[in-house]
C-alpha cells in the first residue's frame, strides 16, 4: 500500500522545447519581407543605442510591442508589419544576452530569434556605434560615433520554435529526509487490503427435495478464514475454497480508495480535488497514473495559511496560467482556460515502461551515546514509491485524449478553424504530434474535441499544446485524458459551497445540475449531440402564513 504525500510544485520552471531550425531558413524567410533588417530592425536597434537600452535585462520583461510603442514615440519609424521577425514575435520579450558594453559581439534575443552585433575591428564599445545607409542589401553596418568607416554588421542568427510547458519540483518532507512513519500516516493506520469470499457447494445440492425455508442455504465444510492459535489470530492458507475478490493498491491522504484491483487484473481507480475532499473522476479499467482530469473549478480554493508542506499534486498542473482562467465562458463549472490570441500553452509529463509494486523503508541504527553503547534507532528513511504518482501512463497502451473548446467569434461553419489541440509525443531520437479533431456538432457555442493517442513503447514524454492560431482567444475545459479501453467518468463542483454542478458521462457530456437560493435542485439538464436538453425542472415553496 502506498501513502499519499502532500506536496505540490512550489516552484514553477518554464522548460522550453527547442526545435532549432537553421539560421538561413530564417533569414530566407525575413529576406522575402522588404528589407527586413534595414526597415525594422536598424531603427529599433538605432532607438536601443541612443536610449541606453541596448543591454535590457531578461528579468525586467520588456516585450517588444512595449518596444516598438516607445521607439515610435522617440522619433524612431519602426513598421513591425513588414518584418517576420518582428511580427512573429510582438508579444515576445526582448532582452540581451551580452552583459557588457565592450566586446567583439553583442547578443540579444527578439522573441524566438537571436540578433547580434558582430566587429570587425576587435573590442568596440556598442553603445557609440552609429548605424550607416542601407545601400539596397538587407545589410545593416555600423561605425564609431565622430569616424566614417564600418567596424560592426547586425545580423539574424538561429531563430527556435518555442513552446513553453509547466514543470517543477518542491521539497518532500517524506522522502527528502528522515521520517517518523506514524506522524506522516504511513504507518500505525489499519486499512482493507484484500476482501476475500467462500466459494464452495451449499449443503442443499439435491434440487428434488424440498429446502427449509429457515435453515436452508448453509455451506458444506464451512472453514474459517482466521483461527485462534496461541491466543493470536493466523489466517488459514485456504486458497481453494477462500478467494478473493478485490485489493486495494493505492490510498489517499484523507483515507480514500485510490486504486483497486480484481482477481483478473483489471483495475479501478478515482481522482479527488477540493484539497482531497471529493472526487472529481472515477475510471474503470484504468490505474491511478494513467487518468488525468482538469475542469480548472479548484484552483482558487481557500487553504489554511499555515500549510508548511507542499500541497497534493495534480495529474495536469495549469497553475501557472492561473491568470488566464476566465469567469465568462464555461463549459461546466465557473472556469475555463483562456489562451490569448496567437498563443500556445503547453501542459505535460513523462512515461513510464512499468508501475513501480515495491516500497523501500530503511531503518538508520547506530550505537548509543550512552556508557552501554547498545543499537539504538537513529533515523528511518523511505522511498519515493511510498508517494501516490502524477500523471505519468504506461509506454505502449492507447490513450484517448478528450475536451471542450469554444473560440472567442462567432463560428459561421460546422467547425471551429482557429485553433489547435496538439499532442506531443517524444522518443529518445524524435518525436511525433497528432492534431485533435472535433467530434460532433458545437453546443451552446461548444464543440468538443476526442483523439486516440497511440504511445510507442519507447516514448519518454507526452505534451498537450493548447493554441489559438487565429485573431481571437480560444477558450478550453473539461480537458481529460485516460487509456482507450478506459471508462470515465468526471464531476465539477461549485468552489464556493462544493455542490455537484455537472457530471461528465463517458463521452464527455455533461448532465448540469441547477439549484435555487436555498440549494435546492430546482433544474437537470442534458448534453446531447442536439444541444442541451432540460430532463427535469421542480419548484417548491413554503405555505405563507395567513393571518386572521
Amino acid at each position: 500500500m502506498k501513502q499519499y504525500k502532500k506536496r505540490h510544485l512550489a516552484i514553477k520552471v518554464l522548460i522550453a522545447f527547442l526545435l532549432i531550425a537553421g539560421g538561413g531558413s530564417i533569414q530566407n524567410k525575413v529576406a522575402a519581407q522588404t528589407s527586413c533588417t534595414c526597415d525594422c530592425l536598424k531603427p529599433l536597434f538605432d532607438y536601443l543605442i541612443t536610449s541606453n537600452r541596448l543591454l535590457t535585462k531578461e528579468s525586467e520583461h520588456v516585450v517588444i510591442a512595449s518596444l516598438i510603442k516607445d521607439a515610435r514615440n522617440a522619433g524612431y519609424n519602426i513598421s513591425y508589419t513588414q518584418c517576420a521577425i518582428l511580427y512573429k514575435n510582438i508579444n515576445n520579450n526582448f532582452y540581451a544576452l551580452t552583459a557588457d558594453t565592450i566586446g567583439t559581439q553583442y547578443r540579444a534575443r527578439v522573441g524566438d530569434c537571436e540578433v547580434s552585433l558582430t566587429s570587425s575591428a576587435g573590442n568596440i564599445r556598442f553603445d557609440s556605434l552609429r548605424s550607416d545607409a542601407c545601400t539596397g542589401a538587407d545589410v545593416v553596418t555600423y561605425h564609431r560615433s565622430g569616424s566614417s568607416g564600418s567596424i560592426a554588421q547586425l545580423k539574424i542568427g538561429t531563430c527556435y520554435t518555442c513552446e513553453v510547458k509547466p514543470a517543477g519540483n518542491c521539497y518532500s518532507a517524506v522522502t527528502d529526509t528522515s521520517v517518523n512513519p506514524y506522524v506522516n500516516g504511513m504507518a500505525g493506520n489499519w486499512r482493507v487490503l484484500r476482501n476475500y469470499k467462500m466459494y464452495t457447494d451449499r449443503n442443499e445440492i439435491a434440487t428434488t427435495v424440498a429446502a427449509h425455508a429457515r435453515r436452508a442455504g448453509t455451506i458444506a465444510n464451512f472453514t474459517y478464514y482466521y483461527k485462534l492459535d496461541n491466543n493470536k489470530w493466523v489466517i488459514q492458507p485456504d486458497t481453494v475454497r477462500w478467494l478473493w475478490m478485490g485489493e486495494t493498491t493505492l490510498y489517499g491522504r484523507r483515507g480514500q480508495e485510490m486504486e483497486t484491483k480484481d482477481p483478473l487484473g483489471r483495475y479501478s481507480s478515482g481522482l479527488f480535488g477540493y484539497d482531497d475532499a471529493l472526487p472529481v473522476a472515477v475510471s474503470e479499467n484504468a490505474r491511478y497514473r494513467e487518468t488525468v482530469f482538469d475542469g480548472f473549478e479548484d484552483y482558487f480554493l481557500k487553504d489554511t495559511a499555515c500549510r508548511v508542506v507542499c500541497e497534493s499534486l495534480r495529474g495536469f498542473d495549469f497553475s501557472p496560467y492561473k491568470s488566464h482562467f476566465d469567469t465568462t465562458q464555461q463549459h461546466t463549472g465557473r472556469y475555463s482556460l483562456k489562451v490569448d490570441a496567437g498563443a500556445t500553452y503547453g501542459i505535460g509529463t513523462a512515461f513510464v515502461n512499468a508501475d513501480s509494486t515495491t516500497f523501500r523503508i530503511s531503518f538508520n541504527t547506530d550505537s548509543s551515546d550512552c556508557k552501554d553503547k547498545k543499537l539504538v534507532l537513529k533515523s528511518i528513511r523511505v522511498g519515493k514509491e511510498v508517494l501516490l504518482p502524477t500523471f505519468s501512463p504506461l509506454a505502449g497502451k492507447r490513450l484517448l485524449m478528450s475536451a471542450w473548446v469554444k473560440e472567442g467569434a462567432e463560428c459561421k461553419g460546422s467547425v471551429y478553424t482557429g485553433n489547435q489541440v496538439v499532442i506531443t509525443i517524444r522518443r529518445a531520437t524524435d518525436s511525433v504530434s497528432i492534431t485533435a479533431v472535433p467530434a460532433g456538432n458545437i453546443i451552446e457555442g461548444w464543440q468538443r474535441y476526442e483523439q486516440p493517442i497511440d504511445v510507442p513503447t519507447d516514448a519518454v514524454s507526452i505534451t498537450l499544446y493548447l493554441r489559438s492560431t487565429g485573431s481571437v482567444p480560444v477558450y478550453f475545459d473539461d480537458i481529460r485524458l485516460h487509456p482507450y479501453n478506459a471508462n470515465m467518468k468526471s464531476f465539477v463542483y461549485s468552489p464556493d459551497d462544493l455542490r455537484l454542478m455537472a457530471e461528465l458521462d463517458e463521452n464527455n457530456y455533461a448532465t448540469m445540475y441547477e439549484y435555487d437560493d436555498d440549494g435546492t435542485l430546482i433544474r437537470l439538464k442534458k448534453e446531447t449531440e442536439r444541444g442541451i436538453k432540460t430532463i427535469t425542472e421542480t419548484r417548491n415553496s413554503l405555505q405563507k402564513e395567513v393571518l386572521p
